[in-house]
């Protein structure tokens, strides 16, 4: 008497790796791309993250201001300079605050004096990014018919994009803000 045994053929063998290969495929496929929109989504946290540390420097040195030196009314410029007053050693102390636009990101300069000679501060925001900045002048007629009186303003925008490379797109994130002068004076 013949006993038969159960045994996987080869053709069964090769047509269940086949099938397990084309089931590895498209399981690595999605997770590739699953890894790809994460990474977007953290490159796009990472510009938004940037883009609002960089714009509330900026809004609260212009609540701070006095005075805004550039760019002039209603002309766009990626520079733009202000004044204002803080207290050091008991006594009201004039500086002033440059931003723009460098080659490694945007430059917050704090000078003492008016003709830039004495630097204060220095600091380069979003080195690790794209970044493009712009700043308006603007001036505004907030009296009524009686009483009239102009504010200044800036109106500022500002976009951070990621050098990532994982990631075909770069991810922009775009800010925008007008700042209202709180201590105006003409």
């Amino acid at each position: 008497m013949i006993i038969k045994r159960k045994a996987i053929t080869l053709v069964e063998l090769l047509i269940a790796i086949a099938i397990g290969a084309v089931l590895l495929v498209a399981l690595l496929h999605l997770f590739a791309s699953g890894m790809k929109g994460s990474a977007k989504g953290m490159a796009h946290q990472a510009n938004m993250q940037t883009a609002s540390i960089l714009m509330s420097q900026i809004e609260y040195d212009l609540l701070r201001a006095t005075k805004i030196n550039s760019p002039d009314y209603n002309k766009k410029n990626n520079k733009a300079e202000w004044k204002f007053y803080y207290m050091a050693s008991g006594k009201n102390t004039p500086v002033y605050v440059f931003y723009e636009k460098v080659s490694n990101g945007i430059a917050r300069v704090v000078y003492e004096d008016e003709n830039h000679r004495k630097i204060l501060n220095k600091t380069i925001f979003a080195k690790e990014n794209n970044v493009d900045i712009s700043f308006i002048h603007i001036a505004l007629n907030t009296g009524n018919k009686d009483f009239s009186r102009l504010r200044d303003g800036m109106w500022v925008e500002l976009t951070v994009s990621s050098k990532n490379k994982k990631t075909v797109t770069e991810e922009p994130f775009t800010l925008k803000r007008l700042v209202m002068l709180r201590n105006n004076i003409f």
